[in-house]
């Protein structure tokens, strides 16, 4: 990516761009005042024009009532406004807190109830669930207001806060379970975004689109704070769907691109991929590694497209390890190495695992969360001294590459024996006729449990599992090759885009019954 300008701002400018992203947008609004910061089809705003619109922002949540620390829950789709209303929340110092579209009204009442709320600014009123005593506001209306309004009488500004001063708070589980929201402070988001920005070699001239939910941190961090960082461009998709994202990565080509692998496989598949990939220099993927044949496609299609595998986790604001684009080809499902100022390691029953051995990942770094919102017991449970407990199974090889096996909670064990999903999967996906495959574990009388393996079909191809299961005899243990096959149109994605082995698990149960 390009290199970033000469001009830099000055020492005091970075200070505060240092401790969080509203001042990082106050630095390139004196920088760069007239470059495009962010975009959403045809409506954009200049560095300029966005810092002027978060400090009015900012005074109105000041004038009802919102307060340093207070929590201010945005519900919205990818917009500008969303945007605005994020970074105005850091401005006032508040804590914004991005809530999941995708959760129902009980669902939505319940995580506004548990931070204690003070406001909500959301898309429609109708939409969000009455909560005594929280104030509900539209966001356009107020972004609209903020966008064309005189000056405040009071000026926000920027100011110093303490390193730990809350910012964020993101649900971690929303769908099912108890809900936990990870606290992260504005340093620490300014801290993830400056070491992405380095880290890619993201300068003012790059851009990307957000294509992903902007509420998960794949977009909020991965993307907009690392583009913040860089005074480069974020543009908005409102919201995934393959045809609108290929016209506009087509019509205003990006440089960098995050997607889950569900996304970039639709992507590849699209009657115009290689003018969608054309602009492209970077694509980074989470939420779980691709198969080896679509690494080897895009490889042999856009030889000069870096890919970029990254894990990551809400609790430590977001990424934690990348896989560099030179080790993709030969370590495709790797999670990579920690990303500088990472440390990790791999623990099982209270010890480091030799290089090879599995365990519990953890990790400890600058970025990770002060604890969970007022559940001071699931953080202790989390935290080991400066360390994190990530919940995912894994191993480091001789090259100190990380390799993830599932989450401790996903093994499945069948008969004594433990069976990591992401394993199976890892060899189910090889198959050409399948686009996607999820593995779960069933109640047994006898076992425990048993395997299943839900798949979705590539386009116009037929799944004989026969082969499929005849294909993974001399590669994959007997007893973790699955006794049960669902075939689906499509696979249930959760907010994230991720597979959701727990939507799929339940369905499969109820249809049993």
């Amino acid at each position: 990516m390009s290199s970033p300008l000469s001009n830099g701002p000055s020492l005091s400018e970075r200070n505060l761009s240092e401790h969080s992203l509203s001042g990082a947008v106050a630095t390139w609004a004196c920088v760069r005042p007239d470059a495009i910061a962010v975009q959403c089809a045809d409506d954009a705003v200049t560095w300029s024009e966005l810092d002027d619109t978060m400090n009015r922002f900012a005074a109105q949540l000041r004038t009802r009532g919102v307060g340093v620390g207070d929590r201010v829950v945005l519900i919205g789709e990818n917009s500008l406004e969303w945007v605005v209303a994020f970074l105005a929340c850091q401005r006032a110092r508040a804590v914004v807190v991005p809530m999941n579209t995708r959760l129902g009204v009980s669902q939505i009442e319940q995580q506004i109830r548990a931070v204690e709320a003070k406001l909500v600014v959301c898309e429609s009123r109708a939409s969000v669930p009455h909560a005594e005593g929280v104030e509900c506001v539209e966001l356009r209306a107020m972004v609209t207001s903020a966008r064309h309004g005189s000056r405040p009488e009071e000026d926000i500004g920027e100011s110093e806060v303490a390193d730990d001063a809350p910012a964020l708070i993101s649900f971690t589980s929303g769908t099912t379970g108890t809900p936990k929201g990870a606290v992260v402070s504005g340093s620490a988001l300014a801290a993830y975004a400056r070491e992405f920005a380095s880290f890619f070699g993201t300068g003012p001239d790059d851009s990307t689109l957000v294509i992903v939910p902007i509420f998960h941190n794949t977009g909020f961090a991965d993307q907009l704070a690392h583009m913040i960082a860089a005074g480069a461009t974020t543009r908005l998709l409102r919201r995934y769907r393959t045809d609108d994202a290929a016209h506009e990565l087509i019509a205003r080509p990006v440089t960098f691109l995050a997607a889950v692998p569900s996304m970039l496989r639709m992507l590849m598949l699209h009657n115009d991929a290689d003018a969608i990939f054309a602009g492209i220099r970077t694509v980074m993927y989470g939420g779980s590694a691709i198969p080896e044949a679509w690494v080897h496609e895009l490889r042999r299609r856009w030889p000069d497209l870096a890919l970029v595998h990254a894990y990551g986790l809400s609790e430590f604001t977001s990424v934690c390890t990348v896989l560099p684009s030179e080790l993709v080809s030969t370590a495709a499902e790797s999670a990579g190495r920690p990303l500088p100022g990472v440390a990790l390691r791999v623990v099982r029953e209270g010890r480091d695992v030799e290089p090879g051995e599995s365990g519990e990942v953890w990790v400890c770094g600058p970025t990770r969360m002060l604890g969970y919102w007022n559940q001071p017991e699931l953080t202790a449970a989390k935290f080991d001294g400066s360390w994190l407990r990530t919940g995912d199974v894994g191993h480091v090889d001789a090259d100190g590459l990380l390799w993830l096996h599932g989450r401790v909670d996903d093994v499945i064990n069948r008969g004594g024996e433990k069976i990591m999903p992401a394993f199976v999967e890892s060899h189910i996906a090889r198959h050409p006729a399948v686009a996607a495959v999820c593995v779960f574990g069933y109640p047994d009388e006898i076992l425990r449990e048993r395997v299943a393996a839900a798949i979705e079909p590539r386009d116009g191809a037929v799944v004989d599992t026969d082969e499929i299961r005849e294909s993974m005899r001399d590669v994959v243990p007997d007893y973790a090759i699955p006794d049960r096959w669902i075939i689906h149109d499509s696979l249930p994605l959760t907010a994230s885009g991720k597979v959701d082995r727990r939507a799929l698990r339940a369905d499969y149960l109820r249809r049993s019954q």
